[in-house]
């Protein structure tokens, strides 16, 4: 996939936009300016990164650095432009075949992609898919987990470290 559509630079908000949301409350209107300039702030955030990943492409850098660019565009993104980085990511992860990411929100609601640990799985398959980890407030006899990094979520939870390890080396050959 090439990256050739870079979006046009974002326009910085003006009094002219401003003017049609006054509602001559200060206090609404004042925090709808602010509004405006936290969401231009995202867009030239976004526009950067996708301008970045444009450029690692046609600089020939590895793949995973140039979706490392898109992702961090949709990251910043705001909503009404988010969907169409989110489209950009889709595609790009689908076509090389990318694995190890996924999206999340924040505490505010914010969504944001994690990027635990890409790898290309028509270079590795399921190898790195996995992690043990001791759980921080375990729950006993079952001390460790097994977390997938493509969906951030545990897979198996295990009595010991050597478990865990049994379990990813298993699942990691069979493809699973």
């Amino acid at each position: 996939m090439a990256l050739l559509e870079i979006p046009a630079p974002p326009v910085k908000p003006t009094g002219e936009t401003l003017r049609p949301l006054l509602t001559g409350q200060a206090h609404i209107d004042i925090v709808t300016a602010f509004r405006l300039l936290d969401d231009h702030v995202d867009r030239v955030k976004a526009h950067g990164y996708a301008v970045q990943a444009c450029e690692r492409q046609a600089e020939g850098a590895a793949v995973t650095l140039v979706f490392k660019a898109l992702a961090n565009a949709e990251s910043a993104a705001p909503d009404d432009t988010r969907p169409w980085h989110a489209a950009r990511v889709d595609a790009y992860a689908a076509e090389h075949g990318i694995k190890g990411w996924h999206r999340r929100t924040d505490l505010r609601g914010k969504p944001y992609i994690t990027m635990d640990r890409l790898r290309l799985v028509g270079l590795v398959g399921d190898k790195g898919r996995y992690y043990s980890a001791r759980d921080f407030m375990p729950a006993p006899p079952l001390k460790y987990s097994v977390v997938d990094r493509d969906t951030g979520r545990t897979a198996y939870r295990a009595v010991s470290g050597k478990i865990a390890e049994q379990w990813i080396l298993e699942h990691e050959a069979a493809g699973a």
